[in-house]
């Protein structure tokens, strides 16, 4: 089935080593960078996107502010170009612009923006030749699949790229020792490894939870720290793929106000690795229990709590921490979102309106022509 569909194939890609062996080249261009004589010493990092683009750039915050030690932060590509104050970028702010295609017209303004104002540019996409490319004073280069419209492979090749940039900022400001730079590494490794023992285990268990959920108004995704991005992509891809109302918020912050809307017909899925969030969400299944709202965790940790509370389980492969979790668990998700396209009688590759490219149009001309 997937050698004629190239959105399933670049999700299964992800169990094959050479999916997350093109990180050495990101890897390459990033130590370029770094041993260029425009280097300088960075004390702030925004990053910069829109969409899944803004989604990897929110995990990019948390692995770099705890490699880095710097304030980071992922701001849409628009408001960042629009409302950021230009006296806030010095010399030593390094600003990330992230677009898969390269040709977002928010993210080159931003980066624009952050060149004019002195600040240093990195432009991490797909083709070398875009516009984000010709803004910023670096590309590092994701080989992701440019001919699928809706990103999956791409996102994850760019979140690794993200962790090696962070690891060798750390590495270039004596942030961090060799035995820190060799267990980021091994992370990595594992993660590939755990995404490929998922793809070929437990596949089945996803298609039946998209089967079990076809009939659902809606999906909440909620997720704590990087995972928070990991939520917002989650939810986005369910969107694109299956065309239903889906909504992520920090698990946290779902509590004050929005779990009003959750009924009885509405599945939640926790974005759980253990670690200091998975406590809370057992607290969160107290309460959808006591609500009969349906409940998915996914972890790598099952506790008697969990088992006791939670509707479904998906327990992923263990051995990594929390912080590199979101190179793993988007991936379930992902095919949890095409496998409800499907059982719910939508093609995952199509747009909801085909004539429309929200991001060419402007005021007068929906179609952006």
């Amino acid at each position: 089935m997937h050698d004629a569909d190239p959105l399933l194939a670049n999700i299964l890609s992800l169990a094959q080593s050479e999916t997350w062996q093109r990180r050495e080249l990101s890897d390459e261009r990033i130590r370029a960078w770094l041993n260029g004589p425009d280097r300088r010493d960075v004390t702030r990092v925004y990053f910069v996107g829109c969409g899944t683009s803004l989604y990897a750039g929110q995990v990019g915050k948390y692995v770099l502010e705890n490699l880095m030690r710097v304030p980071a932060e992922a701001i849409p590509s628009f408001a960042f170009a629009t409302y950021v104050e230009s006296a806030l970028l010095s010399p030593h702010t390094l600003v990330v612009g992230i677009s898969a295609t390269g040709n977002t017209q928010a993210t080159v303004d931003a980066l624009a923006k952050a060149k004019d104002a002195g600040a240093m540019t990195l432009a991490l996409t797909g083709d070398a030749t875009s516009g984000v490319t010709q803004k910023a004073d670096a590309t590092i280069l994701v080989r992701g699949a440019l001919n699928v419209s809706i990103k999956t492979r791409s996102y994850v090749q760019t979140l690794v790229a993200l962790y090696l940039l962070a690891l060798r900022l750390a590495e270039a400001h004596h942030k961090i020792s060799t035995d820190g730079v060799d267990h980021w590494k091994e992370q990595i490794k594992r993660a590939a490894d755990a995404s490929r023992r998922f793809l070929e285990d437990q596949t089945a268990q996803i298609e039946q939870l998209a089967e079990h959920y076809a009939e659902a108004p809606n999906v909440f995704v909620l997720g704590s720290g990087a995972n928070a991005g990991t939520a917002e992509e989650a939810s986005l891809k369910i969107i694109e793929m299956a065309k239903m109302y889906s909504a992520s918020q920090d698990l946290e912050n779902f509590l004050h106000g929005r779990l009003r809307e959750v009924d009885q017909t509405t599945p939640m899925f926790f974005v759980a690795p253990h670690g200091p969030s998975s406590q809370r969400v057992l607290d969160f299944l107290t309460v959808t229990d006591y609500m009969g709202a349906p409940s998915v965790v996914l972890t790598d940790q099952v506790s008697s709590g969990m088992r006791r509370l939670a509707s479904h389980i998906v327990q992923l492969p263990g051995g990594l921490d929390e912080l590199a979790t979101p190179l793993l668990y988007i991936t379930p998700l992902y095919l949890f979102a095409y496998h409800l396209a499907h059982h719910r009688g939508y093609d995952p590759r199509s747009r909801r309106y085909p004539d429309i490219v929200p991001q060419n149009v402007r005021y007068g001309d929906a179609l952006g022509t």
